[in-house]
């Protein structure tokens, strides 16, 4: 029973390590959809870029609430969003 179980946990944390180690990723690696409208400025309090491995591109914005929310990188209202929290 603990050896098997003790062998999950390896495999989960090898399968996993930017969970386990606290790496640079975050929750949502990949976009598999757009928002459809603009979330309220206010609301967002950072974002990242997802990588370039994923299918689709996309900018994924942290609200203060701490939510995960995937937009279109191409959307002017994101590029907007973008230069204001980098500033």
């Amino acid at each position: 029973g603990r050896v098997f179980f003790s062998n999950v946990g390896t495999l989960i944390s090898a399968l996993l390590p930017s969970f386990s180690s606290g790496g640079p990723y975050h929750p949502a690696e990949c976009c598999l959809t757009y928002v459809s409208r603009a979330v309220p400025r206010q609301r967002v309090s950072s974002y990242y870029e997802t990588s370039s491995q994923c299918a689709k591109p996309g900018i994924v914005f942290i609200t203060k609430k701490g939510r995960y929310i995937c937009a279109n990188p191409r959307g002017g209202w994101v590029r907007d969003y973008i230069k204001e929290l980098e500033e």
